[in-house]
Formats: structure tokens, C-alpha cells, sequence
């Protein structure tokens, strides 16, 4: 009998399988060693959109309490310019109200430590008496904070700083043991740095969740599918990470889609061209779309050519194309060096020395290819 789909491509639900991150998870074991003898030493997850941070962040939440320490896990939602300081330390705090255990009891007095004034002084000294009074009420020797896509407190970048001030505090230090760990966007947390440099400096430690190895999206594909009564013949399996690159979101669409297509529980080439259809479309709609809103007119133009073209062109050839040939057309051809550094910049495009540019992300550029411009 075929199993209902096993695959968990939705944002934010984590894998049946969590597959490879050993180097991770013992970068972690060692922060969680180390805090216990030592001042902790809070880490920050660095990862594009889809990489696995959220995932990873509950694998961190898993050990920690597998180890008998408290762990809450706090989903950052999205702030904007009439946000204050305060409403995003107040969000954390709930956030850590109802994600630690043991504590229901003190929730409402821990939480009436905010009052209504929103300055940035108020926050600081408020967040402080926070953590000083939930220390009492978890009676731990180490509590763990994961604090998921704090790009999302952009707008309200001060949030992190007073962040860094408290566990930077003389009291909050002596008397507490929180080791905190955030995720966001490189870009994201970029912005904060220039905002904000003490920030950076405070958040030293740094851990970059990247794309699966091959080996590891094959084994989670494997494990995944063990007892299911679905077998995805082997030139699926190959494809699944030709065209993923191990990108975890993509890996668990593409082959949630590949699942869905079985044919008495086989998955063969039959199936692949409309699975790929409908998982780049699903990416258009999640994220991609917004890529391509990024580029000007002229700067979708060169990404439909290296969609098409699927290699790394040179600036002399593009300069070659848009002159003779079947794709020469009206271009301001001498703008097409800044063109291409400008793609380069909004990160839709990568330059190799001497190579030319192309687009990393297979499944963008199939998607440019397929669909774009239509």
C-alpha cells in the first residue's frame, strides 16, 4: 500500500528527515559545552531564503532539551518603520513565555514588567528585569533562546542592539546563563552591522547554513521514502539534485511533487517534466517572482539570455548578441557592462573571473527560462 506523501515542502514545517548539518549540529554541542563552563557564546545562523535555518534552529531546540536545558523558540514576524523598539523586545518576551516550560504560573507578572512608555532606554532596562526574573522561574543551570529570521526586525534594527546591551549587562552575565542563537539573512544581518557595528562585533560567532551536499540530499531522499511503497528510479534521484543544487526547500518540493506523480509506486522520467512544471511554479509564486521583480527591463532581457543559454557569458559576448545574430535587438549596448554588475549586486547573478556571468540557482534560471517574459 502507498504511503500518504512524506515530503514537507510548506515553509517553516520541518523535514520527516532531517538530513546532513553533522558539522552544525557540532558546532552547536560545542556552544552548548562551552556555556556551561564559560560565558556563553551566542552564534548567529547566516542562510538564503529556503537553506533549512528554521529547521535547524529546532534541531538546536531538540538537543538542548535532550540535554535537560530549556529551550524556546521564537518565530520572528515582520516589522515596519511604525514599530518601536519595545514591540519587538515585548514579542521576543512572549515569544520566550510561552516557548520555555514551567513557567505559566509567573507568565502574566514576567510580562507586566513592560510598561507602555516606548523609548529605547525603557526597553533595555524593561528586557533586563525580564531576563533576570525568568532566570529565577526557570531554576536551570542553561536556557537556550532561538530567535528565527530577526531580518525581520529591519525596520526596527535597534532591537538587536538592545539585545547585545542586556547580554552585555554586568547583572544579566553574573546571575544568568542564556545562550542565545539567531538566524536571518546574510543581507539582512548586513544590515544590521552598518547600522549597528558593536552588534556585529558582540555576535562574533558565526555559522553559515548552506546548500546539502550531494550524498546528504540523496540520503534524506532515500531515508524519506523508506516504507513508503514509492521508488524514485535512480536518473530521478540525480536530477532531483542537478537541479536543486541541495537547496533543502527545493530538494522536499521537487520530489513532493515527483511523489505525487507515482505510478504504481515507481517514479520514472515519465513524470519529471510536469513535476518540474508545477515546483517551479509554486517557487514563482513563493519566491522567485520576487527575484525577478528586483531587475529592471533591460536587466531581464540579459537574465532570459543566460536563462536560455545555461552558461556563463562574457560582457564582449553579450555586447556580440545584442548586435547580430537571432536575439540582436534595440540595446543601449554600452550600458551592458553596468547592466550586468547591477544584476550582480541585487544577487541574481554570480561573475566568475573570466568566465562571465551566469545564474547560480538552477531552478531560478529554468524558471526565467520557462516562464518569465512571456
Amino acid at each position: 500500500m502507498i504511503s500518504s506523501n512524506p515530503f514537507t515542502p510548506q515553509s517553516g514545517w520541518e523535514p520527516k528527515i532531517f538530513g546532513g548539518r553533522s558539522r552544525e549540529l557540532e558546532i552547536f554541542k560545542s556552544n552548548l559545552d562551552g556555556a556551561l563552563d564559560a560565558r556563553p557564546s551566542h552564534l548567529i545562523v547566516l542562510g538564503e531564503w529556503g537553506v533549512g535555518k528554521t529547521s535547524l534552529l529546532k534541531q538546536f531546540r531538540r538537543i538542548s532539551q535532550e540535554n535537560g536545558f530549556p529551550a524556546a523558540f521564537c518565530g520572528i514576524s515582520k516589522f515596519t518603520e511604525k514599530n518601536k523598539a519595545l514591540d519587538a523586545i515585548h514579542l521576543i518576551a512572549e515569544e520566550m513565555v510561552m516557548g520555555f516550560p514551567k513557567i505559566d504560573t509567573v507568565q502574566k507578572n514576567l510580562l507586566e514588567l513592560f510598561s507602555k512608555r516606548k523609548s529605547l532606554s525603557n526597553g533595555q532596562v524593561q528586557f533586563t528585569k525580564f531576563l533576570l526574573e525568568l532566570w529565577k522561574a526557570l531554576d536551570t543551570k542553561l536556557a537556550v533562546v532561538l530567535l528565527d529570521d530577526i531580518q525581520n526586525l529591519m525596520e526596527v534594527s535597534n532591537t538587536i542592539d538592545i539585545l547585545r546591551a542586556v547580554l552585555s549587562s554586568d547583572n544579566v552575565i553574573k546571575e544568568t546563563r542564556f545562550l542565545f542563537i539567531l538566524s536571518s539573512t546574510p543581507l539582512g544581518w548586513e544590515s544590521f552591522i552598518d547600522k549597528h557595528d558593536p552588534v556585529g562585533r558582540f555576535f562574533r560567532k558565526r555559522l553559515n547554513a548552506e546548500n546539502l551536499e550531494k550524498s546528504e540530499a540523496m540520503a534524506t531522499i532515500d531515508m524519506t521514502l523508506r516504507g513508503t511503497g514509492v521508488v524514485f528510479e535512480e536518473c530521478i534521484r540525480k536530477n532531483i539534485f542537478k537541479y536543486t543544487g541541495g537547496h533543502p526547500y527545493e530538494v522536499q518540493l521537487l520530489a513532493s511533487h515527483l511523489y505525487d506523480s507515482q505510478i504504481e509506486g515507481r517514479v520514472n522520467t515519465d513524470s519529471w517534466d510536469n513535476a518540474l512544471n508545477n515546483t517551479l511554479k509554486e517557487l514563482g509564486r513563493d519566491y522567485f517572482n520576487f527575484l525577478l521583480s528586483k531587475a529592471s527591463d533591460r536587466e531581464k532581457d540579459l537574465l532570459k539570455i543566460l536563462a536560455e543559454e545555461k552558461k556563463p557569458i562574457t560582457i564582449k559576448d553579450f555586447t556580440t548578441m545584442m548586435i547580430v545574430g537571432k536575439r540582436a535587438k534595440k540595446f543601449p549596448i554600452a550600458n551592458i557592462k553596468n547592466f550586468l554588475y547591477r544584476l550582480e549586486e541585487k544577487g541574481l547573478v554570480r561573475r566568475m573571473e573570466n568566465s562571465g556571468f551566469y545564474i547560480q540557482d538552477l531552478m531560478f534560471s529554468e524558471f526565467i527560462a520557462r516562464f518569465a517574459l512571456e
